[in-house]
């Protein structure tokens, strides 16, 4: 889909119309881009290009225009968050993006980079705004990550009784993705602010504000960290809970077998059909029978509490 946004927030019909100044190709086909390639003279990434990690690749000038790739997080349909590259091309005034995905950022009408957008003059200023807007949604869900940490932690460590704890594992697999995701988008925005910074006085960009969003980058990276530290200390508290459960069951299990087994030897022993042995079909042969199978048990289970072993 190709959305062309001109000054003030309106709808425009041409990339090439002089108030145009944001071109955003959403999951592009062959012929949007040829389209947009043709009005800027730009040249839009393929998506093997698009996805690759080294930083020529990703950050680079060409003639006029500067090539910026990073990776956002987003959504694919309505699906859980996913990420993904999102190009962003300067050139002549004008910002190109070229993604796949749906950044909260990138929802004109919605949220808090769209009232910047609307009173944005040139491309730089959509960029900005975009960019600040996707430093705005990883916060928040850091944020929201950070609070459903607490409140797992507080619910595995503190309620009686306790919680599902297989349910809690998969609960912190889901906030520990979504913080990876996070802390994958973070490192990939300082990469891309630090080169932008080294040129952009010749893109009308101004420093001052690339500065400030690269140190808020900074301080989010090592919340991103502080949070999956706290994250696996919590699955390893809650695997050495799940280790302590299957304890208690082997214990209850040993109990068991303390009771039952050695009744059944003695059992079995005094069921042998042996002439030789004719002393377990006497009259007190099933006392002293009975009196084994419990003294038996009795004197495991003694032995059992005097090591300590339940």
């Amino acid at each position: 889909m190709l959305r062309i946004i001109a000054r003030g927030g309106a709808m425009a019909q041409s990339a090439s119309d002089p108030d145009a100044i944001w071109i955003d190709l959403d999951k592009p086909d062959e012929s949007e881009e040829r389209t947009v390639e043709a009005a800027l003279s730009v040249d839009v990434p393929t998506p093997a290009e698009r996805s690759a990690f080294e930083e020529s690749a990703r950050f680079y000038e060409d003639g006029e225009a500067l090539h910026l790739t990073a990776t956002l997080l987003g959504k694919r349909d309505e699906g859980p968050f996913i990420s993904g590259a999102v190009t962003f091309i300067l050139i002549a005034g004008k910002l190109v993006t070229v993604r796949q995905i749906s950044p909260r950022a990138f929802e004109v009408g919605k949220g808090r980079a769209s009232a910047r957008i609307g009173s944005a003059k040139t491309g730089a200023d959509v960029f900005i705004a975009l960019i600040e807007g996707a430093l705005e949604r990883l916060a928040d869900l850091l944020s929201e990550s950070t609070k459903e940490a607490s409140k797992l932690s507080t619910g595995i460590f503190m309620t009686e009784p306790q919680p599902d704890l297989r349910e809690s594992l998969r609960e912190l697999g889901r906030i520990g993705s979504l913080n990876a995701l996070s802390h994958e988008s973070l490192t990939s925005l300082h990469r891309l602010l630090t080169f932008t910074r080294s040129v952009c006085k010749r893109h009308a960009l101004d420093p001052t504000q690339l500065a400030a969003m690269e140190r808020d980058v900074g301080e989010l990276e090592r919340i991103a960290e502080q949070l999956q530290a706290r994250i696996s200390y919590i699955q390893d508290a809650v695997l050495g809970l799940v280790d302590s459960n299957q304890t208690d069951v082997l214990k209850a299990l040993s109990l068991a077998t303390i009771a039952f087994v050695p009744a059944t030897l003695i059992a079995s022993i005094f069921g042998m059909n042996f002439e030789a042995m004719n002393w377990f079909k006497t009259a007190w042969g099933p006392w002293v029978a009975f009196g084994l199978m419990i003294a038996a048990p009795a004197a495991l289970f003694a032995i059992a509490r005097w090591r300590r072993w339940f």
